[in-house]
């Protein structure tokens, strides 16, 4: 990578490991100048059914709303202010569904991000093998950086 990191997306979910890794990418993101944007990936889900009747009678549609996991509203509002508290003042803040390591992708190619952080879980070799690794699936799929933080 010529021109080092300028650019970091922020992968949070609500974890402990993703709380980690947004307060690191901060860090880094201070330290080098780089740009840093959040995005959380949740699941589609179907509004309460008065919800939709009235997206229906006001032509709004009917689109999935988005589901996110517990805590990661909580954890994006974490990492704001810990960038903030560590002097970054411009973090972007995005919730965008899909599968998580595709969806992490597709951002980071839609914003121009260079670099991927994401909290990772230790796992136990069977359980990785079983359930995958979304920073595995990441590595496998892009040649951005990733920056991986272990909890």
């Amino acid at each position: 990578m010529s021109g080092g990191i300028t650019h970091i997306l922020c992968g949070v979910d609500g974890s402990p490991a993703a709380c980690i890794a947004a307060e690191r990418a901060a860090g880094l993101a201070v330290a080098l100048g780089a740009r840093l944007s959040f995005v959380a990936v949740a699941r589609s889900g179907t509004p309460d059914p008065a919800l939709a009747g009235y997206m229906r009678d006001e032509g709004i549609g009917e689109e999935p709303v988005p589901l996110l996991p517990e805590g990661a509203e909580s954890c994006l509002a974490t990492a704001l202010s810990r960038a903030a508290d560590a002097g970054y003042t411009g973090a972007v803040r995005l919730v965008r569904t899909g599968k998580v390591a595709l969806t992490l992708i597709s951002v980071a190619d839609e914003i121009g991000a260079d670099t991927i952080a994401i909290g990772r879980h230790r796992h136990s070799g069977l359980r990785r093998t079983v359930v995958g690794s979304v920073a595995q699936e990441i590595a496998d799929r892009t040649s951005l950086t990733i920056l991986s933080c272990c909890c």
